[in-house]
């Protein structure tokens, strides 16, 4: 259809996975991309720059435009590279897609200094590095940033790092959505569920297996949607990210966008419920009445103990 014909679009975390299939598709629809990705493992280290050059040279034999960038966006240096890149190259920024992240399972107790700091540079340091570098570029013309979340967010056992990244990710993408919103810029955040990405590791299902069959601890104190049996891969995550700088969606900003295999859905904004009322304001004893306490606890119950 050609939506995003004369456009320039930068994608991290570009090589594999969804933000190699955000990529291609955004490249079929006219966009010129700037694939950035520094070729890490999925718990970081290491580097193989060919994965960018190779989803670039896809792109050009189906006649699109695309560049590889391989800076290590865990550092403000590797966000101000990709941003100059772009800029250097195409001379705009319309679209912003913040996908690389690394992961690295470990109980809290077992969580080293290193564990939680490279998963935070990466998986949310780093979207403030692209951001903070591309916002002004952005604002000249309108244009979106797409971050990627997690339902790990929600909460998920031996993943602190990674859902701290990943529930950080969230609330910056809503502060930024009210920051550049008065000139065109629109922020969201995908929350996907999807397999064949880099970061399915066996370790992180292992986590998944425990949680859920061992501890009987559901993934969220909701019932989340499922897939029914339809595959979720990539592409299909590609999709709606591709759609989130569409036009198609220009009255969505700042909000979370969930999807697994067939099914897709806004997440529900934040909300207080059970409001208790204290006139004189509220003391330790007054929350400790009966009444205040079954009105605030009534649907809370020890989910997190396996009994």
């Amino acid at each position: 259809m050609g939506v995003f014909e004369g456009q320039v679009v930068a994608i991290t975390g570009a090589g594999r996975g969804i933000g190699r299939e955000a990529a291609l598709l955004m490249a079929r629809e006219g966009a010129k991309v700037v694939v950035n990705d520094l070729g890490g493992g999925p718990q970081g280290g290491g580097g193989d720059t060919s994965f960018a050059q190779a989803v670039v040279n896809e792109i050009k034999v189906a006649g699109g435009e695309a560049v590889a960038e391989t800076s290590s966006i865990a550092s403000m240096a590797g966000g101000k590279a990709l941003i100059e890149c772009t800029m250097d190259t195409y001379g705009r920024l319309d679209f912003l897609i913040n996908n690389a992240g690394i992961i690295r399972p470990r109980k809290i107790t077992e969580m080293s200094e290193e564990d939680f700091d490279l998963v935070l540079n990466v998986s949310l340091k780093g979207y403030f590095a692209t951001i903070r570098a591309g916002a002004e570029h952005l604002a000249k013309q309108g244009g979106a940033i797409v971050n990627m979340g997690s339902p790990s967010g929600f909460g998920h056992w031996g993943m602190a790092n990674y859902c701290a990244s990943k529930e950080g990710v969230v609330g910056m993408t809503r502060a930024v959505a009210r920051e550049l919103g008065e000139y065109g810029v629109r922020a969201n955040v995908v929350r996907p569920m999807s397999g064949g990405t880099n970061l399915g590791i066996p370790e992180v299902m292992e986590t998944i297996a425990y949680q859920t069959q061992t501890l009987h601890i559901p993934p969220i104190s909701n019932n989340w949607l499922l897939s029914h049996g339809v595959d979720s891969q990539p592409q299909h995550v590609a999709s709606v990210i591709a759609w989130l700088c569409a036009p198609h969606s220009a009255n969505l900003s700042g909000r979370e966008v969930y999807i697994v295999g067939g099914h897709v859905a806004l997440v529900q904004e934040p909300e207080l419920i059970r409001s208790q009322f204290a006139p004189e304001g509220w003391t330790f004893e007054g929350l400790c009445d009966p009444m205040v306490t079954a009105a605030l606890t009534y649907d809370v119950r020890n989910r997190y103990t396996g009994k």
